[in-house]
């Protein structure tokens, strides 16, 4: 099994924002060098002559210090909006125009692959049990045409990551399971893949019970569909997207030798686990430089430690 160690840049946001800047830090402070750029680094909606002055920073930055840019995916920003699940056609026609310039960003930056979540109904909606499911049809008919789309930008997959609102979709194992199979059916086979982004921190639906309250049930049974991980410490109360040190990782429950020997149970070849930590704007921007620092250095110990349970090696932040 080999497991690779990157960064989402959500840390960096309004903080670092040149990427000069972060491309430094992910490389030379945090010693990784593979990124998930978040698209509230910039915005895809740009004027086209920004977007490409921008992308060209961002490659040159990567060349320089030899970090690789996998993917993009949505972030805080865009996050608040309803998206391809818009209770008006004409706010999911606008949720698919803003994808498709996230594909065109995401093409620039130089990355095969963007992801996240493709939208939220609002409460009327879901409540009428009829106007709901017909939203839910509208939302993946749009998502099947964005894939349908998406290799023309040079993307081969969209990485859905399952959140925990009801409103955003299933919020159950099994439900996230017959969802992916449900749209990998549906998509255009020319087109890009629907895979799974996992977050660790997503098991904490209110009305959820069981095992879908359990993470380490989400990694042993899903793993084998989700080529990204995201990892952040969480109380299982809230998806906190708190760092690993001592400080959260004492009312934290997530614990990453037990994250890596769920994955390996699972039976996948392997992932790519992204750190997505994300600190409030108010904190000082020493203790989040820290704090990164910490859980970096918190999970290559945790991949070393998981690497010789399996009887396996480890090498530059991967799990064999």
């Amino acid at each position: 099994m080999q497991l690779k160690l990157g960064v989402s840049t959500g840390f960096a946001i309004k903080r670092w924002a040149d990427p000069g800047d972060w491309v430094r830090i992910v490389k030379e402070e945090l010693g990784l060098d593979t990124v998930q750029f978040s698209l509230d680094q910039f915005d895809p909606r740009s004027r086209p002559d920004n977007s490409a002055a921008y992308a060209y920073r961002v490659r040159n930055a990567c060349a320089k210090f030899g970090v690789v840019l996998h993917s993009t995916f949505t972030g805080l920003s865009i996050y608040s909006h309803n998206l391809l699940m818009h209770p008006l056609w004409e706010g999911r026609r606008d949720g698919v125009d803003w994808f498709e310039k996230a594909f065109a960003l995401t093409e620039a930056l130089g990355a095969s692959g963007t992801g996240g979540p493709y939208g939220g109904m609002d409460i009327a909606s879901y409540q009428a049990v009829e106007r709901r499911e017909a939203i839910e049809r509208s939302a993946e008919e749009c998502m099947a045409y964005l894939l349908s789309q998406a290799p023309r930008y040079g993307i081969d997959t969209f990485y859905w990551e399952q959140t925990p609102i009801r409103r955003e979709g299933p919020v159950g194992i099994e439900d996230t399971l017959r969802h992916l199979e449900r749209m990998n059916a549906l998509r255009d086979p020319q087109g890009a893949a629907f895979a799974l982004c996992l977050d660790v921190g997503h098991a904490i639906a209110p009305d959820a019970e069981g095992e879908d309250r359990d993470p380490y049930r989400w990694l042993e049974k899903l793993a084998p569909y989700a080529p990204i991980i995201h990892l952040q410490q969480t109380d299982g109360r809230y998806d906190r997207h708190w760092p690993f040190t001592p400080e959260f990782n004492d009312k934290g429950i997530i614990d990453g030798v037990r994250v890596l020997e769920a994955i390996r149970r699972s039976g996948t070849d392997g992932a790519l686990l992204l750190i997505e930590v994300g600190h409030p704007f108010e904190e000082s921007d020493a203790k989040v430089l820290g704090d990164m620092k910490r859980t970096a250095d918190y999970w290559r110990e945790s991949l070393k430690r998981g690497a010789g349970l399996e009887g396996g090696e480890q090498t530059h932040g991967s799990y064999r």
